[in-house]
């Protein structure tokens, strides 16, 4: 289970999955993603960020409506968040 001192305001859930979907596409770093979730707030913030973000995603795929470039605008900022928390795991080491 992640700490989340500090971080109250952050939905659980989002965090939680977040931290799970990042877990998933960056499989080589899933220790170090949960340990230092566990111990640096702000990667828990970016975890729920993430996740937010990705389940919005998930949701406009499946809308035949959404926009295209909406669709490329969050497909942007999850590869962005991702190579944020890579950048966070290799430049603490």
């Amino acid at each position: 289970m992640v700490r989340k001192e500090g971080v109250a305001h952050i939905p659980r859930q989002a965090a939680e999955q977040g931290l799970a979907r990042l877990m998933m596409r960056l499989p080589a770093t899933r220790a170090t993603i949960r340990a230092t979730a566990e111990s640096r707030p702000h990667l828990y913030e970016l975890c729920a960020a993430y996740g937010e973000a990705c389940a919005a995603l998930d949701r406009m795929r499946r809308d035949r409506s959404a926009d295209p470039a909406i669709i490329t605008e969050y497909e942007i900022i999850c590869a962005e968040v991702e190579i944020d928390v890579t950048r966070i795991l290799f430049d603490d080491r």
